[in-house]
């Protein structure tokens, strides 16, 4: 049986193949930059291993947050799957290559991630070309949940919404003007904190002031990020994670507006992911 992870910091999904047969199993997160070797081995441990009932595991497709090729963290990660499944053949690569393999396959393509951040590659069909780097919700991470977030939570708290529209957010979100400048500021997460304001924003997408700030978030990583990509109105443009499955209708309509052909949409990479390593077998 072949074991598929895709990890974020929060959860992960295991995708279990085997017997014509996929099951996905969750777990928390495996972040090798933020979660120690113990606490890693404790997750395959404790959420993992009861749920596969004995399988025979032969291969082993991690892709996760904080994956970075020939960084120390990550071979620690690797080294402690291996001593869970020391029978397995494993790799550890980085969630933008699983999300460049699921959404391309073995084709040329950029894929992008908008999920709480984002992320974005050129991909050669084997490798990632070429990567911009997403630098985090405070440098970077444009058209990701928490850039949305921001965008809408800064316009309703300076007034360039209308009354209604504010106290709409206030309301469906409990929350105040206070309450998210002490979340913001003072404490942790406050990327999390911002990207929870993309549910309000996906049920008020209809509304034009609403609608701006998902635009304007899309177009700073249109021309942040895609643009730096040779060939990118003449190559298949891919998407996966939350939010671009949530916007998008307006993902396809900002993008055109650039002349770039949106292909894929996927509000997770775990199926393409399977599909990617299982074809032929």
């Amino acid at each position: 049986m072949i074991l598929i992870a895709d990890s974020g910091g929060t959860k992960c999904h295991w995708a279990v193949v085997g017997d014509r047969r996929v099951e996905v199993i969750p777990t928390r997160g495996i972040n090798p930059v933020t979660m120690p070797p113990a606490e890693a081995a404790a997750v395959l441990c404790d959420e993992l291993l009861p749920y596969l009932h004995g399988a025979d595991i032969c291969e082993i497709h991690f892709y996760g947050a904080g994956c970075i090729a020939g960084a120390a963290a990550t071979a620690e990660l690797e080294r402690t799957i291996r001593e869970v499944f020391p029978t397995a053949e494993t790799e550890v690569q980085s969630d933008m290559l699983g999300a460049a393999r699921a959404l391309c396959g073995h084709g040329r393509g950029i894929a992008c991630i908008l999920g709480t951040g984002s992320n974005s590659a050129l991909y050669d069909g084997e490798r990632l070309a070429a990567n911009v780097p997403p630098l985090g919700y405070i440098l970077g991470d444009e058209g990701g949940g928490a850039c949305i977030g921001r965008m809408v939570v800064a316009d309703a708290l300076k007034g360039l919404m209308p009354r209604r529209t504010v106290v709409g957010l206030y309301e469906e979100c409990g929350t105040s003007y206070t309450e998210i400048i002490e979340n913001v500021y003072r404490r942790p997460n406050a990327n999390r904190y911002l990207a929870s304001f993309v549910p309000f924003a996906a049920r008020h997408i209809g509304q034009p002031e609403v609608a701006r700030c998902v635009d304007r978030a899309f177009e700073s990583f249109v021309e942040r990020n895609l643009l730096q990509y040779d060939g990118v109105t003449s190559t298949p443009v891919h998407f996966t994670g939350g939010v671009a499955a949530a916007f998008e209708t307006r993902l396809r309509e900002v993008l055109g507006r650039y002349s770039i052909a949106v292909g894929r949409v996927e509000a997770s990479p775990i199926g393409g992911m399977v599909k990617y390593h299982t074809d032929g077998k």
